[in-house]
């Protein structure tokens, strides 16, 4: 019997540096962003399969693709670990960031679900890129997870889509992470993407804060993001949503292609 090897990454530039490097086996790019939109807290996969294509079918980057497409895509990746056969090897490539990080939460979540043994690798770079060189070194330096590690990563996922900030520092206290050492970075610079008494994450508040810095122009402000973070992880178009809520909600002013406090 051929062992089935399943490799996930985040992103085609990734996955086309894994291609140059010589890997074998199935591949599949997940392609979602937990960090914004209703993230439903339950265990029913399908109702939270529907929620996430309704929320992502309003995104103009996806303008024509309906939600029942993007709903098959959804369900694609999921299946894609939930139907692993026993003893397959499943390889997980992610870098250091949030967005990376809950993805991987996402990911070990779902193999709390399979009753069946497979054994699951995974290499994450310490940074917010993996780079060629990763891909080359990755093959000795992965670490393999355990059945503890999917629990902790289900739990950290539970407290996430929650936005428990109290539940996810009680987790972090008693929960080394010591094969995922970057979830629990990850885990506190979640925390403060959770909205203010005045509706506003971390995020938000940077972008106020460039803003008021003279940054007016969008390329200034999701350039100047970056400064702020040890892993960036914020794309153009997230950011463009993020700033189109500031406007909404009274934050921001948009005149012509420059933002200004009101």
């Amino acid at each position: 019997m051929v062992e089935t090897e399943l490799h996930i990454l985040n992103g085609e530039y990734a996955l086309e540096l894994w291609k140059q490097c010589g890997f074998q086996g199935q591949s599949l790019v997940w392609r979602e962003t937990y960090l914004e939109g209703p993230l439903p807290d339950t265990d029913d996969l399908d109702v939270f399969r529907n929620a996430r294509a309704e929320y992502l079918s309003h995104f103009d980057e996806l303008a024509g693709i309906d939600k029942s497409r993007l709903y098959r895509h959804l369900l694609k990746m999921d299946e894609a670990v939930l139907l692993l056969p026993t003893e397959a090897t499943l390889m997980l490539w992610f870098d250091s960031c949030i967005f990376d990080q809950t993805i991987l939460m996402r990911i070990l979540y779902l193999l709390n679900w399979k009753d069946t043994a497979i054994n699951v690798f995974l290499y994450c770079c310490d940074g917010n890129c993996l780079g060629k060189t990763d891909f080359i070194q990755g093959d000795s330096r992965k670490v393999q997870l355990q059945p503890h590690d999917w629990a902790a990563a289900r739990e950290a996922w539970t407290l996430f889509i929650r936005k428990d900030a109290d539940g996810i520092m009680k987790l972090l206290e008693r929960e080394p992470f010591e094969r995922l050492p970057k979830m629990k970075k990850a885990l506190l610079r979640c925390i403060d993407e959770i909205p203010d008494q005045n509706g506003l994450t971390r995020t938000q508040q940077q972008i106020l804060e460039l803003v008021a810095d003279g940054r007016h122009e969008f390329m200034k402000i999701f350039e100047g993001l970056d400064d702020f973070e040890e892993y960036p992880f914020l794309g153009d178009t997230a950011c463009q949503r993020l700033l189109d809520q500031l406007v909404q909600n009274g934050f921001l002013l948009r005149r012509e292609n420059r933002y200004e406090l009101p």
